[in-house]
């Protein structure tokens, strides 16, 4: 009777990260990712094999400057209101003091960003990864291991069918014939 193959181990590289009705979450185990998405009554899950990931892409996103444009405005909603004569100091204090911790908080985590994995079949969005310096922490842990898994495929010779010559997997297609010259107008 066949052996079943081993249950593999799962190293959370992310934190449950929430999104707009959903939640998301990198896991690493050791031959792949897993990219898991809830939306509370259905999960996704992608395994991404470290052999076959071809780039892993970094987008550069206006998450920070937008939340912080957003927690400045409530800020300073709050600050207008406690200095004018008829507002409750007390509650739009507190109000604008969350509002600059938030600021701070936000800024503090770093820029955004959008990840991309791109295989030979697809391109996935990574949302567990949405800030720069969380995502560099990551991807230079995963880097050793992709090209680690990648190894093998660098050195590994072209297959050449039985029976050909022993240089017909070294050889180079033939190049297309030349274009005719354009038609005078």
């Amino acid at each position: 009777m066949a052996e079943p193959s081993p249950i593999p181990v799962y190293r959370k590289l992310t934190p449950m990260k929430r999104g707009f009705g959903t939640l998301s979450q990198l896991c690493l185990a050791p031959d792949h990712l897993l990219h898991i998405t809830s939306t509370g009554y259905s999960e996704t899950y992608r395994r991404f094999f470290l052999r076959d990931i071809q780039a892993l892409l970094i987008v550069h996103t206006a998450r920070r400057v937008l939340y912080a444009s957003a927690f400045a405005i409530v800020g300073l909603f709050a600050l207008m209101i406690v200095h004018s004569a008829d507002g409750d100091a007390i509650g739009m204090g507190i109000v604008g003091g969350i509002a600059a911790a938030l600021l701070l908080w936000n800024h503090l985590r770093g820029a955004g960003c959008r990840v991309v994995v791109i295989t030979a079949v697809q391109q996935e969005t990574i949302s567990a990864l949405c800030r720069l310096p969380r995502t560099h922490k990551i991807l230079a842990e995963l880097r050793p291991l992709i090209e680690a898994a990648q190894a093998d495929l660098a050195l590994a010779p072209a297959a050449v069918p039985a029976g050909a010559p022993a240089d017909a997997g070294l050889s180079t297609p033939p190049l297309p014939p030349p274009l005719p010259p354009p038609l005078p107008s």
